[in-house]
């Protein structure tokens, strides 16, 4: 009786590693994110050309906490003319796969932004990244296509400030 209880857990503890190995290395489903770039009509007609230099996009599993866990997507394009996505009109920025769950935010980074007022003067952004919420589940072997509409503020009557870039809507609008 002896022998065939240590044979039972030796067969359990050469068959267990093979059962885990298995389960750990099945892959987990695998979709595509599309990211389109659009801007709000708000002062974006001061610009003759507003060029935004794109670091990255990142996407925010739901299941992650809010600071961490943020999944890094390389754009497909390292800039864009902002004057030129006004109205109906977006970009394509990213086309990129991501696995298959929740996410309920995107974050735009932008490394700079120079832009060219109709008269002529030229307008410097510094650094810009902002997320916006925008839940979705991204199934398997399908596309969800985010739409991020950026807006170019003027503050000139206000505060003096200037120009800035905030993030405006941030909406799936398209999916498998």
């Amino acid at each position: 009786m002896i022998g065939t209880s240590a044979q039972r857990t030796r067969a359990v503890l050469l068959w267990l590693p093979t059962v885990l190995l298995t389960a750990c290395s099945g892959r987990a489903g695998v979709g595509t994110v599309e990211i389109l770039l659009s801007d709000h009509r708000e002062a974006i007609g001061d610009f003759g050309r507003l060029t935004v230099e794109i670091d990255r996009l990142e996407l925010h599993p739901a299941s992650s906490p809010p600071d961490t866990g943020w999944v890094v997507l390389n754009p497909s394009i390292a800039q864009a003319d902002l004057t030129q996505l006004t109205r109906d009109s977006s970009l394509l920025i990213v086309r990129q796969a991501a696995a298959a769950q929740t996410y309920d935010a995107v974050r735009l980074v932008l490394s700079s932004a120079i832009g060219v007022l109709n008269d002529g003067a030229e307008v410097k952004f510094e650094e810009f990244s902002e997320a916006g919420r925008v839940e979705f589940e991204l199934a398997d072997g399908e596309t969800s296509t985010i739409l991020i509409d950026v807006i170019v503020q003027s503050r000139l009557d206000h505060s003096g400030e200037g120009y800035v870039i905030v993030l405006g809507e941030t909406k799936q609008v398209a999916g498998d």
